[in-house]
């Protein structure tokens, strides 16, 4: 058995991209464990190929899961397409344990959208899903509690324009451009996005680290469209201008937004009206408090909007401002689901084929590889929380698994050697190990 205390001293965080510490959500108690396996982002597939490939290990963390927060049942958010992963994951079901297949479409692992798809229950705007007796871990994170032991390896997919797709395991602080290197990128001018093409970010370098919330690399040609409306989101000038000249307030992006198909009060068409009120900024008050409740999965940006502007970028700007001088909403919520919210979901397909990705290769199988990369450079902050500090020395020898950094009480994750090296460089950022 593995305890919390266990779980932090390991250093496992949630492996689906937001790096909270895993501990933190098993010290509540709740009626109902959900696995988080949806992986809902197009090209993605390392969470499916551990359930496949690492059955049993993923098991045995879940049944730790749910004895440590009391779950009298479990439920595996899965994609009904994947038939045949379902048959195989129903013979290691039992009475407490199910599996609920979810209709293909984005975001359906959204935390609080696969809530109610799984249980009906909505959770209410601001709120986490404990208050619905509900705990959510994604299936990497659980992958990491079977196996007991620090997290220094992370699975990937690696796709998009390569020659061969594939989910492998890497060491945590090995280079993009030696895990790229085992996929083959079809030219030489190409960009990288870490993620999925929905909510990823594109990479500033090749060259930087895997960390333990790098979940995919996925290739794109500079020129790609994806490529383009990315780079463009992060202009909030442009975004601005644009969304201030050309925006007719149609409204679609509310109408499917995901949260507010929930009832929650996020409407992005009215942050996006505001702009032809402000000057040259995104202003903020308690107007724009709405967008507090956006959970920035791009969906207005990308899909809904007939003109391709920016709505998610207008919303999460407002967001960040709004949290900075901490004004808070005051308005009124429904939190109930609508009525139509059945016939407003988004289809991967309708996804794929406007982000031009039907043209590559949408798979990723587990392959095995034996890394012998000679240095690892480690983040100190790869986790929401404080950043871990050094707790070993330059020059010093060490072994793999040794913990190598610590946040000792405060929120956040240990940080531990994936080999045995001597350790080169520390920074106020990062530690640099060298195999022995």
């Amino acid at each position: 058995m593995i305890s919390t205390i266990e779980i932090k001293e390991n250093g496992i965080v949630g492996a689906g991209g937001a790096g909270f510490p895993a501990y933190v959500k098993l010290e509540c108690k709740a009626e109902i464990f959900i696995v988080n396996a949806a992986e809902c982002e197009p090209l993605l597939h390392k969470d499916k190929e551990i359930l496949l490939h690492k059955t049993d290990i993923f098991f045995e963390g879940l049944r730790q899961c749910i004895r440590i927060v009391g779950a009298e049942r479990c439920i595996i958010g899965i994609k009904s397409k994947y038939d045949h992963l379902i048959s195989h994951l129903k013979g290691y079901c039992n009475n407490k344990i199910s599996i609920s297949p979810l209709n293909d479409f984005y975001p359906a692992g959204d935390e609080i959208t696969l809530i109610y798809e799984t249980t009906g229950r909505v959770v209410e705007a601001g709120d986490l899903p404990v208050t619905q007796n509900v705990i959510v871990h994604n299936v990497e994170t659980i992958y990491n509690i079977g196996r007991q032991m620090p997290v220094v390896s992370k699975f990937i997919t690696i796709g998009g324009d390569v020659k061969t797709p594939i989910s492998v395991e890497v060491p945590i602080g090995i280079s993009f451009r030696e895990v790229l290197a085992l996929s083959q990128p079809n030219s030489d001018d190409f960009e990288v996005i870490i993620g999925g093409p929905m909510m990823g970010k594109i990479a500033s370098s090749i060259d930087q680290p895997v960390t333990k919330v790098t979940g995919g690399l996925l290739v794109f040609p500079k020129g790609h469209i994806l490529i383009k409306r990315m780079k463009t989101a992060g202009h909030e000038k442009t975004v601005t201008a644009i969304g201030k000249s050309a925006c007719d307030q149609c409204s679609m992006c509310t109408e499917l937004c995901p949260r507010n198909l929930l009832g929650h009060p996020i409407e992005p068409h009215k942050a996006m009206r505001a702009l032809a009120f402000s000057h040259d900024r995104m202003e903020t008050n308690t107007l724009s408090a709405h967008t507090l409740f956006c959970c920035e999965c791009n969906l207005c940006s990308l899909i809904s909007c007939p003109e391709d502007l920016y709505p998610a970028q207008v919303c999460i700007a407002r967001k960040q401002a709004l949290m900075s001088q901490k004004i808070a909403y005051s308005g009124e919520s429904l939190n109930a689901a609508h009525e139509l919210i059945g016939f407003r979901r988004t289809p991967i397909k309708k996804i794929m084929a406007k982000l031009d990705l039907l043209k590559f290769k949408n798979k990723g199988p587990l392959v095995d590889y034996n890394w012998q990369t000679k240095h690892l450079k480690l983040m100190l902050s790869q986790h929401i929380g404080v950043p871990a500090e050094p707790v070993i020395k330059l020059g010093q020898t060490i072994s793999e698994n040794q913990k190598i950094a610590s946040v000792g009480k405060n929120l956040g994750a240990e940080l531990h050697s994936p080999i045995n090296g001597k350790i080169t460089e520390i920074t106020k950022d990062y530690i640099l190990i060298e195999r022995n």
